[in-house]
């Protein structure tokens, strides 16, 4: 399973029932009765107000309303509550294994989040996540061990935090582009090489892609976005898409279709699934590479772009097939065969061959552990 094979993973569903939100207990399971998933998009879906969105489905269900500021509100609530309580744990094992932490004035713990480097562009987005960091980041302690919480009794830790927001959690708390923080084990070694980049991180909502210029100056490294894109094409939409082929697209059904998508079984649903990703996304990456080229003072250039992937969702039926398609079209004189780049392992980590495999789910957080000073932007 996921948690005997990557232990590190935190699952990112929790649960509300009765007014109380409370963690998953089998972390195996996706789609829970009374589940809230996708919290990273319901926070985006919410900061630009878009409340029909079907991301905000399960929200709207739970609290049982259609009304905007509560819907928001809940949403706050339940990405902070996640946060907070994940956070309060990676705390609580600094101090267990650094028992001095904390005795020298020069001690010092702060968090990096990474979003989706269009919607760092968003101004809304970037302050609704700021927010979110900063009520969760200074509840972490009280909430490390919390497997539950009343939506009341959460609602009086957020508003006493609000009345006494402190200058040093918000100084703590830094967004930074996720495209940024996963290329940083390839910006910081010995193979990376200055030139055209475009990045396609496959998560469980959505595809973010960015097209980047890697370049250094006066020995300093720098990235310069040419485009960055959020696309609804994430690895549970295979399992959605089959569902709905079936007619039914209730929590159980999902579950049973990710399991199927999990373990490879071919059928006539999930073929028709992937194969509606591999025609969309392969028309949406044309764009992505349309727009970066408006960019271009060479157009040329992006004749000589390298492709990296990224991702836990990622695989090569259907993400690589769909990406690699606008290559042999309209966008490009000749069909052109870009060098597809790993993302090498950090040389500052001691990882044993199991280990190594790890990287390919921990490549974003290696690039959010550095200070937020030390990042290259």
């Amino acid at each position: 399973s996921d948690v005997q094979e990557q232990p590190f993973l935190i699952p990112s569903v929790i649960k509300q029932k009765d007014g109380i939100l409370s963690v998953v207990d089998n972390p195996a399971y996706h789609y829970p009765e009374n589940g809230l998933y996708h919290l990273k998009q319901a926070m985006v879906k919410t900061a630009m107000k878009q409340w029909d969105d079907p991301v905000l489905t399960a929200y709207k269900e739970s609290i049982g309303t259609t009304e905007p500021y509560r819907i928001r509100d809940f949403v706050k609530s339940s990405a902070v509550f996640y946060l907070a309580r994940s956070l309060g744990e990676v705390r609580a094992q600094i101090q267990k294994r650094m028992k001095d932490f904390g005795n020298l004035p020069e001690d010092y713990m702060a968090v990096n989040l990474a979003v989706p480097v269009a919607d760092a562009e968003q101004p809304e987005i970037n302050a609704f996540y700021n927010q979110v960091l900063a009520e969760a980041w200074h509840l972490a302690d009280e909430l490390a061990d919390c497997d539950s919480i009343s939506m009341q009794d959460l609602g009086l830790l957020r508003e006493k935090y609000s009345v006494n927001e402190d200058r040093y959690t918000v100084e703590a708390c830094f967004i930074y582009p996720e495209v940024s923080a996963n290329v940083q084990g390839f910006v910081r070694s010995r193979v990376s090489s200055p030139g055209i980049y475009l990045f396609s991180d496959t998560g469980a909502s959505t595809v973010d892609q960015s097209v980047f210029i890697f370049g250094r100056r006066n020995n300093m490294d720098h990235l310069t976005y040419l485009a960055g894109r959020v696309l609804p094409f994430g690895s549970s939409q295979i399992e959605r898409r089959a569902a709905e082929c079936c007619g039914r697209i209730d929590n159980s059904s999902l579950e049973t279709w990710r399991k199927k998508k999990e373990r490879g079984e071919i059928s006539p649903e999930l073929s028709r699934a992937r194969e509606w990703i591999v025609k969309l996304l392969s028309w949406d990456t044309e764009k992505t590479l349309a727009f970066a080229k408006g960019k271009l003072y060479v157009v040329d250039q992006l004749n000589n772009i390298r492709l990296i992937f990224g991702g836990g969702g990622h695989s090569d039926y259907p993400y690589r097939t769909a990406v690699m398609t606008p290559f042999s079209g309209q966008l490009f004189r000749k069909t052109i065969q870009p060098d597809v780049v790993g993302l090498p392992l950090p040389r500052d980590l001691e990882l044993n061959e199991h280990q190594s495999r790890w990287m390919k789910r921990l490549s974003v957080a290696y690039g959010l552990s550095f200070e937020k000073n030390e990042l290259v932007s």
